[in-house]
């Protein structure tokens, strides 16, 4: 049995605990055998490994509740076509460098075999989320269905939990419930299709606020508005107002009250089952959301700091939602980076301020996520949160929200899993080392390979 020791770190354990300076970590095996002061390295005798961890952070390896692209198989809640498996693996490697060493697959038409053959091809540790509901299906089906075939539709909701699906979801999604999804990819491609110009995901989004608003409804519909974002994206002369209206309502509203439907089907099966549902969580949603709250389902409300909540809103939502039992998940999406559809961190940041985020999570955001540290490395900054907080909040709150997803890891404690993080306390996205099982499987911020 193999033993390695990081040597002379700063351990923030994921429980929340003050950072604790000093400390070596000895790893047996896969487990966390042994916590204690700083010995000499003369000490350990012949151990395999001593890696030197001085003046470092040591944390838990993250749990991410909430991904995308994860996984070979169709991707989203509205079965889009599958991406490449190198692709897949790209991701995956994306995510390991960022200190994730558990991710949670919300694309949730995903096939147990397929899974299974992720989960051979690389380290981090691939666990499935299923959305193969009735409604939902119907919902995927309508909306695009472009990577389902009679595998993925025969693999239901109550089938995934059988072959080890931890939860239901993302039940609703962008992509069904004219989300961000809708903004980034299908209103997009509808225009290009018509103009031969492909708009950025918030000009389309702009378009699609004008026609249906924030919570999507035909009263919302506004000429002026849709003049005004048919100028903002370069359409005016290509596209007439009544052109918009019909990509807009053609594109979201067919399957949205369906997917709406699937939010409660979901939970009421997930309740049935004894596993939590993660549920898009969104302006458009947000009725829905709270009502299944009142439920005795365990209901995580996923990245409730989406862009279509205005600041108050989304506070007070994330509040009544608390209040009914709910874990209250917030995501990084693109929030310090390219900001395609995120304006910036003040929603996130209000959120943490209040003292509502149970979980933290990336979401996709199109493929431009922001690293879970990247955004703990700006909020502690900013101090609306603290680090011992914010690190629980990405590993041990998530294990415990779904108990399937990553038992005995998300705490530094003997006897746990050894997926271990080493990064640089001055910037915490700028992770150096990380462990799963026991095994180094990133060094000096680069991966090692497939397993």
């Amino acid at each position: 049995m193999a033993t390695t020791v990081l040597r002379d770190g700063v351990l923030v354990d994921g429980r929340g605990t003050e950072p604790q300076p000093g400390l070596d970590v000895v790893i047996e095996g896969d487990t966390v055998h042994e916590i204690v002061p700083s010995r000499p390295i003369e000490a350990y005798g012949t151990v395999d490994e001593i890696v030197d961890v001085s003046g470092m952070l040591v944390i838990p390896g993250l749990i991410n509740n909430h991904t995308h692209g994860t996984a070979y198989g169709p991707l989203f809640a509205s079965g889009h076509e599958a991406l490449p498996h190198p692709q897949v693996l790209a991701n995956l490697d994306r995510h390991l460098r960022e200190g994730t060493t558990t991710v949670l697959c919300a694309d949730g038409f995903v096939t147990a075999e397929a899974l299974a053959a992720t989960d051979a091809a690389h380290p981090v540790n691939v666990k499935l989320a299923s959305c193969n509901v009735p409604s939902c299906l119907a919902a995927a089906t309508i909306a695009d269905g472009g990577g389902l075939t009679g595998a993925h539709r025969a693999f239901t909701a109550r089938h995934a939990l059988d072959a080890g699906a931890v939860a239901l979801g993302e039940i609703g999604a962008g992509h069904t419930l004219g989300g961000g999804g809708a903004s980034y990819l299908y209103i997009p491609a509808e225009v290009q299709r018509r103009t031969g110009v492909r708009i950025t995901p918030r000009a389309a989004d702009n378009l699609k606020i004008a026609v249906l608003g924030r919570h999507i409804s035909t009263s919302a519909f506004d000429r002026d508005a849709v003049e005004e974002a048919l100028a903002g994206a370069g359409l005016t002369g290509r596209l007439s107002v009544e052109e918009v209206r019909e990509i807009v309502s053609g594109i979201v509203l067919p399957a949205f009250d369906i997917a709406l439907h699937g939010l409660a089907e979901a939970a009421e099966q997930a309740r049935r089952a004894g596993v939590p549902v993660v549920v898009h969580n969104a302006a458009a949603s947000m009725t829905q959301v709270a009502a299944i709250a009142t439920t005795d389902v365990r209901l995580i409300a996923a990245h409730s700091n989406h862009s279509s909540f205005d600041l108050r809103e989304a506070v007070e939502h994330a509040e009544r939602l608390k209040e009914a039992g709910a874990v209250v998940d917030v995501s990084t999406l693109d929030t310090f980076g390219a900001r395609r559809l995120t304006t910036g961190p003040e929603l996130l940041y209000a959120m943490f301020s209040a003292g509502l985020v149970d979980t933290i999570s990336t979401d996709y955001a199109g493929g431009h996520h922001d690293p879970i540290l990247l955004a703990i490395d700006r909020a502690t900054k900013a101090g609306v949160v603290r680090l011992p907080a914010a690190v629980a909040m990405a590993s041990a709150n998530v294990a415990d929200a779904i108990p399937g997803l990553a038992p005995r890891r998300g705490r530094v404690v003997p006897g746990a899993i050894a997926d271990l993080v080493v990064t640089d306390p001055e910037r915490l996205d700028r992770v150096a080392t990380v462990m799963i099982g026991g095994r180094i499987v990133v060094r000096d911020g680069r991966t090692g390979g497939p397993r």
